[in-house]
């Protein structure tokens, strides 16, 4: 009897602990530096999103991922260093199902093309595959863009490859 009381006791002296430390760590989120900066994990939301993402003196590092709260799945994942997208970001579609990877983001040392002149500087570029919701891919090949890969201007640039939702290539595209 001692022992089921002292388990009792000690499971809800381990939940209260549980819940001070949530309540500890939900005052950590969305706090501002001594120097009025964005710090550690910030939380924010729109109608369908909710973002989660890490900043160091105001500047985006580390993980971040957007959830899609109108279907409660992962809509998006990748990291930042120093502000800039890093290492693979992955989207998926509205049943969670991977539609895009991104990888070998680098400052962009290709030439503009001339009919991209008027929208941007084009100042970034990385490998971009996206896929069928089968799992297959769909195309490949160097995006280029000025402020985001997500962004409206982003431009394909080089040997583009696509393929049927088989699986086989069925067209190569150069953009230059």
């Amino acid at each position: 009897m001692k022992t089921k009381l002292f388990i009792i006791i000690l499971t809800g002296l381990a939940l209260n602990l549980n819940i001070l430390a949530q309540k500890g760590y939900a005052e950590k989120i969305n706090q501002f530096n001594d120097k009025g900066q964005k710090e550690g994990l910030w939380i924010e939301e729109d109608k369908y999103h909710k973002y989660f993402m890490y900043y160091q003196n105001d500047v985006l590092n580390g993980t971040y991922y957007v959830i899609n709260t109108a279907k409660n799945v992962l809509s998006s994942l990748g990291q930042y260093l120093n502000g800039k997208h890093y290492g693979i970001w992955y989207y998926f579609g509205a049943f969670g199902h991977l539609i895009m990877i991104q990888k070998n983001f680098k400052k962009n040392d290709k030439p503009i093309p001339a009919e991209h002149h008027a929208q941007g500087t084009c100042l970034y570029q990385c490998y971009s595959i996206s896929y069928y919701p089968n799992g297959n891919k769909e195309s490949e090949g160097i995006l280029l863009w000025d402020e985001s890969p997500e962004s409206d201007f982003t431009f394909e640039y080089g040997e583009w490859k696509y393929y049927a939702d088989t699986g086989e290539l069925i067209k190569t595209k150069n953009f230059k």
